[in-house]
């Protein structure tokens, strides 16, 4: 089954107007703000338990001993430098840069190896050819998605923890919508007890059970011990009963990207053995990981965000390739698929498309506040490593919800909201070389993953 025929992401997006506040993150658009006036969405058949470490929070490179309660995020000075290798026998995870990373970024290393494109440093990488024709076109073609364009912020992401004894449930055989056979088939997925799922309060997304989803419903679960990301589309857990559109687990100590194809160069297709494989979608539609891409509270305590961030456009904003055989979603490296753009333009953005934000760039002159520490920790992030082209949406930018922890999204950005970053505009960025683009939506499923 191609993804043509599953239409699995096919067409995504979110709208959003008010600024973004916890609680107001609950609603998806207003349809869903709709659904979700009645108590819990329903059907929630899970203990209180949340699964998630919230007694774990430590500040980055720091030992304390013994779980702090209540302790929120870490401060912005940990005392140790942000390039430094870390251990953490701890968790098992893999070592590397003190990044904050799981649920409010309360531990600290990598979610994969240093040597991935997730953590390279692209300040001085080289640019694509069409670059500055590229940000000319999406300027010109409505800018970034939000309502006036607003460079926001969702925070609609929940990353959960597991651990060997949480749960695991596989999908249903009569699941009503047909399992996308890009992604791990078979695969026993941990749901921990009282979790959520993207932008809901519990593991109920509306429509689901009756293959009718209304929202993407994302599922995300690490296991640091396990070193392993799972994540699935389209999740919901109800009466014991597990449906999901795509799972995907991830192994956290391998790089299944590699070095990037060299610049200008036509990748041979045979040999595009990256991420999930060539043409493959996952929960993810570019294929990428989600959990890693995502920003998080601890990103900004810490100062700083240190690993590539995950962004989206609308669909009709984003590159639909003219081929021999006729127009085809488009993708480069690192991604591995196109979820559902229809941009007839050489020169439109395109899926797995690499932006860097300029250095300098003048906070204040944007309009932007240069001493908060949303503004300070996002900026130098888009600076360093930049942001990926992974999904169509409203909704320029992607982060961690953080409404259980301790500190939130509120604290930090004030009374601009997720509008905090509003002056940043496509002219701002440079698109990085990523190697000439794949197409079509054919999976070939890479082994060595």
């Amino acid at each position: 089954m191609t993804n043509a025929a599953s239409g699995l992401h096919p067409g995504r997006g979110q709208s959003y107007d008010a600024p973004m506040t916890t609680p107001a993150r609950l609603a998806r658009g207003a349809s869903i703000a709709a659904m979700l006036t009645f108590a819990g969405c329903g059907g929630n058949d899970v203990p209180a338990d949340t699964g998630v470490r919230n007694d774990a929070f430590v500040a980055p490179g720091t030992d304390t001993g013994a779980a702090s309660v209540d302790t929120g995020v870490p401060p912005v000075d940990t005392g140790v430098p942000h390039d430094a290798a870390t251990a953490t026998p701890d968790t098992g995870m893999v070592t590397g840069r003190t990044v904050p990373v799981g649920h409010c970024g309360a531990r600290t290393g990598l979610y994969f190896p240093q040597s991935s494109w997730i953590y390279t440093d692209v300040h001085d990488a080289p640019l694509r050819g069409n670059s500055a024709q590229t940000t000319a076109w999406l300027a010109s073609h409505g800018s970034w998605g939000a309502p006036a364009s607003r460079f926001q912020i969702d925070t609609s992401f929940y990353v959960m923890e597991g651990d060997s004894s949480t749960p695991t449930h596989t999908v249903l055989p009569t699941d009503p919508i047909e399992y996308s056979t890009d992604c791990d088939p078979g695969l026993a997925f941990p749901v921990p007890n009282g979790g959520r799922i993207e932008g809901y309060p519990d593991y109920v997304c509306p429509g689901r059970v009756d293959g009718m989803p209304t929202d993407d419903c994302h599922m995300i679960v690490v296991d640091f011990g396990a070193n392993t990301l799972w994540e699935a589309y389209q999740a919901t857990f109800t009466g014991g009963q597990f449906y999901s559109s795509c799972n995907v687990a991830w192994d956290m100590t391998h790089d299944s990207w590699g070095l990037p194809p060299a610049m200008g160069a036509i990748p041979d297709p045979a040999a595009r053995n990256w991420g999930i494989g060539q043409g493959c979608t996952g929960p993810d539609a570019a294929g990428f990981p989600m959990a890693p891409l995502l920003i998080t509270v601890g990103d900004v305590m810490s100062g700083r965000v240190e690993h590539v961030i995950r962004f989206a456009l609308p669909n009709d904003r984003i590159q639909r390739s003219v081929t021999m055989t006729g127009p085809h979603p488009t993708w480069v490296w690192p991604a591995t698929h196109a979820g559902g753009p229809t941009a007839v333009d050489p020169n439109a953005p395109i899926y797995g498309g690499h932006w860097r934000l300029h250095d300098p760039f003048d906070i204040a002159g944007h309009g932007l506040d240069p001493t908060n520490p949303v503004v300070i920790a996002v900026v130098y992030g888009l600076q360093h490593y930049g942001m990926v082209l992974a999904d169509g949406g409203n909704i320029p930018i992607m982060a961690e919800d953080a409404s259980d922890c301790g500190t939130t999204w509120d604290d930090l950005w004030g009374s601009d909201g997720s509008h905090v970053l509003t002056g940043i505009t496509p002219a701002d960025f440079d698109v990085l070389e990523s190697g000439e683009a794949g197409n079509g939506y054919g999976c070939m499923r890479y082994a060595g993953r």
